[in-house]
């Protein structure tokens, strides 16, 4: 049988997703690697000129391996199983072998250095420089210029901090899937919207069951914390879910995932160690926009201190509703989300379930749409014959305005058992020209959404529909690329603390009347949202909002501190460090037994260790650049085409501040980003 993922069945064309099975992904990975690596030794051995052919020639080799492990990855988080796991572990251990061959490779090093050195190097286009001045930043940090044993000792934790990361998120997973709450009536579920109850239904036909069943997905574990009447049961998914992969709750100890989180810190803290950084937090901010880890505490510090006086008096009028309503004071963490939708329906007269049959997943992709045409010019179209990896994945083109097909994407939209939560965009393919032929920019967006169930199609909250608008918006940041090369093209090496600015921008237009009236329409009968309930649902938009910014600067700070104040003499226990920030930030207590930390797949699993900051750092920039839409019109032609020329075309080609300079014309003000949650500025 032919390997599907060998690089002559991969170039430039899509993944042939149904054929993929495990057995082929290290054969094709070994094939790939090895041409890789002969073809660079080759090129040293041989003398080859040390100019952009030789750039040229490894994008050539590195997009060749991108090709064939991006689907594995990829099928590792949608469609888990036991055997693609292996290989996907075996394939992750050879790239990080082959990552760092490389990038301690003298031969290549001295390559790319000379290139910088040399005349030639000014005939370069700014984009070519660009990316032979980012190498160089690489090399460097991957410890090129170490001593051959300390390259030993970097090679090594490399290789066991993806291990950890890997078996962290497989942890999660499985301590996800272990448990449910089967029900053969719907006594104990008094509360639940009949949608939710359609929810749990589908839950457990998919278990092979009759009645009703909860377990830990996103959308099932929203709806009892926000609708069951019956505290006992809210306390128990609520206990169920928060430890997770860790030592308390129903699974304690199976997957604990402390032990790996005590070894992630401290092994992040030696490799900056020996990097010749203080801390994990330095050597994260070299790829950052941030210039240093002061200027990182006093963001979030400032936003501390005008954020927590606002969210304890939100939080006091929850508790005085609540009170009034006969519920047992304090509230319990299991309560909050309940009492929470009780006091908005109360104040706003709203709720999920008022709002949700105007939101109607076909529709707000019309919306989606629709927003990208009026503001880019594209047209996105479904492809149903191309080949996914599942009955529910949507595949859509996405053509210009002379009807030229510009890039493709993948959507998987639903929450489904082997599938991991959360929601997410990657890449498949990035874009890269070859003499005359283009490979286009292909993304995947998955988000986890209750699936429809019987007639009822699905239905979204309103966040959701932010969710999806924020993931295109991602998406069109790969998509709507005009650089050629796949280092700096899309969303590929765009500086951590901004590359969430396309995406937080892009939220603003499902609040949009515009948007609003034209696609919020009841999906029974296609009438359109009441303006009063639309009024109220604008008026939600900064309801309770302190307490959700809290909530995200105790994230932040946390993640900051774990890897900032980290002594390898006296390592702190990871709980306290929490335990700490919570007394200093948060303002809704939560139980000792909580694990958050053993669930945190952000920073422990995923890409943004020493970087949570992230998204509030990029809210700043998108706040602020909405502004401009603010004063020019949402919907504005010219604005669009400025936002997709100056940050979404240009991707890594620049730095990002420089993007946004261009874009805005000015340097970002956090005035903005204050007056979206109502805080005053000084």
């Amino acid at each position: 049988m032919q390997n599907p993922l060998k690089q002559s069945n991969l170039q430039f064309h899509l993944p042939d997703f149904p054929a993929i099975k495990p057995e082929h992904v290290m054969p094709a990975l070994t094939e790939l690697l090895r041409n890789y690596q002969e073809g660079l030794e080759r090129w040293m051995e041989q003398g080859g000129d040390a100019g952009w052919a030789m750039v040229e020639q490894e994008i050539a080799w590195a997009d060749a391996l991108n090709r064939a492990w991006s689907p594995v990855s990829h099928l590792n988080s949608v469609a888990d199983s036991k055997s693609l796991r292996e290989a996907y572990n075996s394939g992750l251990e050879r790239l990080t072998e082959h990552e760092n061959w490389r990038q301690q490779h003298q031969g290549i090093f001295t390559a790319y250095r000379d290139m910088k050195d040399s005349e030639s190097f000014r005939e370069l286009s700014p984009v070519q420089q660009r990316i032979i001045e980012l190498e160089l930043r690489d090399f460097h940090l991957a410890g090129v210029d170490l001593p051959e044993k300390e390259q030993k000792t970097y090679r090594e934790l490399v290789m066991r901090l993806s291990q950890l990361g890997s078996r962290f998120s497989e942890n999660v997973i499985d301590a996800t899937q272990a448990w449910t709450l089967h029900f053969d009536s719907t006594e104990r579920l008094d509360g639940l919207p009949d949608a939710e109850l359609k929810l749990l239904e589908g839950i457990a036909g998919a278990h092979g069951k009759d009645g009703w069943m909860v377990d830990l997905s996103a959308p099932c574990f929203h709806a009892i914390m926000t609708h069951a009447n019956d505290q006992a049961l809210r306390r128990e998914v609520y206990t169920a879910y928060v430890t997770r992969a860790s030592d308390q709750g129903p699974c304690a100890g199976q997957w604990d995932n402390m032990p790996l989180i005590e070894e992630t810190l401290s092994l992040r803290h030696r490799l900056a160690r020996l990097l010749g950084f203080d801390n994990y937090v330095e050597y994260a901010l070299a790829r950052r926009m941030a210039d240093a880890p002061v200027s990182v505490v006093e963001f979030l510090d400032s936003l501390v201190s005008r954020a927590r006086p606002a969210a304890r008096q939100q939080h006091e009028s929850l508790l005085d509703f609540a009170g009034k309503q006969g519920a047992n004071l304090p509230l319990e963490a299991w309560d909050i989300a309940y009492w929470s939708e009780r006091y908005r329906q109360a104040e706003l007269h709203l709720s999920d379930e008022e709002l949700k049959p105007f939101f109607s997943l076909e529709r707000m992709l019309d919306a989606l749409f629709f927003t990208a045409k009026q503001l880019f010019g594209i047209e996105v179209k479904l492809d149903e014959s191309i080949l996914t990896w599942h009955s529910d994945v949507r595949f859509y083109w996405l053509r210009d305005r002379s009807g030229q097909r510009i890039a493709g994407m993948y959507l998987d939209l639903f929450a489904r058992k082997d599938k991991r939560g959360g929601a997410w965009m990657d890449v498949c393919l990035s874009r890269r020209r070859v003499n005359e032929a283009l490979q286009l920019p292909m993304a995947y967006l998955t988000c986890n959404f209750a699936p429809p169930v019987g007639e009822q199609p699905c239905l979204l909250t309103h966040n959701d529909v932010q969710t999806l608008f924020h993931e295109f918006g991602h998406c069109l940041h790969h998509m709507l690329t005009t650089v050629d090369w796949p280092q700096v093209n899309g969303i590929n090496s765009v500086e951590w603390d901004a590359v969430e600015l396309p995406s937080q921008l892009l939220e603003n237009w499902c609040w949009e009347d515009e948007i609003l009236s034209r696609f919020a329409l009841h999906y029974r009968d296609n009438t359109p949202m009441p303006g009063e309930l639309k009024g109220r649902l604008l008026r939600s938009r900064s309801f309770q909002k302190a307490l959700f910014l809290v909530r995200q600067l105790e994230y932040a700070l946390c993640d900051l501190h774990l890897h900032l104040d980290y002594d390898p003499d006296n390592p702190a226990n990871p709980l306290d460090v929490l335990g700490e920030i919570r007394k200093s930030v948060a303002v809704v207590p939560v139980p000792e037994w909580n694990r958050f930390l053993n669930g945190f797949s952000h920073i422990f699993g995923g890409g943004y260790a020493a970087g949570y900051y992230s998204y509030l750092w990029a809210e700043q920039l998108a706040a602020d650049a909405w502004g401009k839409f603010c004063a020019e019109g949402s919907l504005d032609a010219k604005t669009g085409d400025a936002l997709r020329r100056e940050i979404l075309s240009v991707g890594a080609s620049r730095p990002a501040m420089e993007s946004f300079v261009a874009f805005r014309g000015r340097p970002p003000e956090p005035g903005p980003l204050l007056k979206s949650y109502g805080l005053k500025e000084t």
